[in-house]
């Protein structure tokens, strides 16, 4: 049995991927509980300066849990943030066991299957060409971790398309973006056009607001590649 938690982009935007989720945990014999009161991590806030409300809303969470129980998040982005900077957030406001618990509670969805559940193969199939996108937070904050990879590679029909020398940012971040708008469009505009010049179909990423603001792009400049979240690939015609 599991928790789960959706960002606050998906849950918004593409809900359809959190049954994704839910299909492809249950599929592996883990019943999920989903609380409907959980809101979001904070995560945007902190990093805008907004420190009592990312607190409030991190002492929210942290209650609306069972900690008997992992919590998967199909993201690195939330899930970086938490492991990383709750216990600095809550430093002598929580009792500092309390928070160890619940960051080392929570994991990333493929993480999880790959390195908890010790399965790297599912019997999903997507016949198409799909470029994988590591995003920031998948290099640089939550632990390094190629299980994306590992269960792309081992999906039937996908011919995966990597590039490990793409260290750039998609200029999703909220903040950069709006203070920086013509640096931003070149950041993403750059990856776009790699990504489709190696042949993609698909691009798909860990993280919803990456695919998000990567799709933006592609719709505004008519470039015939798909955005789709790994969930939804590992989730398709899952037997």
């Amino acid at each position: 049995m599991v928790n789960l938690f959706i960002p606050c982009e998906m849950d918004m935007f593409t809900p359809s991927t959190a049954w994704s989720v839910i299909n492809v945990l249950e599929k592996l014999g883990e019943p999920v509980i989903y609380n409907p009161e959980q809101t979001c991590c904070g995560r945007k806030f902190y990093y805008e300066g907004d420190i009592e409300t990312a607190r409030e809303l991190g002492r929210k969470m942290i209650r609306e849990f069972d900690l008997k129980y992992p919590i998967i998040t199909p993201g690195t982005a939330c899930v970086g943030y938490i492991k990383k900077q709750y216990a600095k957030l809550f430093e002598n406001i929580e009792i500092p066991a309390e928070i160890k618990k619940f960051t080392e509670s929570i994991f990333e969805l493929c993480h999880y299957i790959v390195y908890t559940k010790g399965i790297e193969k599912l019997n999903n199939t997507f016949n198409h060409r799909v470029f994988y996108f590591k995003s920031c937070t998948a290099r640089n904050i939550y632990q390094p971790s190629n299980a994306p990879e590992i269960l792309l590679q081992n999906t039937k029909g996908l011919d995966l398309l990597l590039d490990p020398s793409m260290n750039d940012c998609c200029g999703a971040n909220n903040v950069f973006a709006i203070a920086n708008p013509e640096v931003e469009q070149e950041m993403v505009k750059n990856i776009v056009h790699k990504i489709y010049s190696m042949g993609a179909q698909f691009v798909t990423s860990t993280d919803i607001e990456c695919l998000q603001h990567i799709d933006a792009y592609v719709q505004a400049h008519g470039i015939g590649l798909e955005v789709i979240h790994i969930a939804d690939i590992l989730n398709a015609d899952l037997h």
